[in-house]
């Protein structure tokens, strides 16, 4: 599953959780219903600014909206993680740390 598709998933079961329309949360984080309902079925992925406003209305951390239900053990995340990064530019390798430092 993408992280876009991830994403969808994870939102809709938070918004749910809140007991929110999908035109209750576009209107407190300030967009169309439309645009919420392209993201819920991964037509479309949120810009950092309205994750953000996202998170903040729904309560919870960035986390809870990537997260997946992949069970992997420790190992198997670091030998994931040794294949990605070195495929990463600088600038993505940027955004990476700063993501691990906000989890840390």
């Amino acid at each position: 599953m993408s992280l876009k598709e991830i994403f969808a998933k994870n939102l809709k079961e938070l918004r749910k959780r809140n007991k929110m329309t999908q035109e209750q949360l576009a209107e407190l984080v300030n967009v169309a219903p439309r645009h919420i309902s392209f993201i819920e079925t991964g037509r479309s992925f949120p810009s950092c600014e309205l994750l953000e406003r996202i998170c903040k209305v729904l309560q919870v951390d960035f986390t809870e909206v990537i997260k997946t239900e992949e069970n992997l053990t420790r190992e198997e995340l670091l030998q994931k993680l040794n294949t990605i990064v070195p495929k990463l530019n600088d600038e993505q390798l940027n955004y990476l740390v700063k993501l691990a430092k906000e989890l840390y």
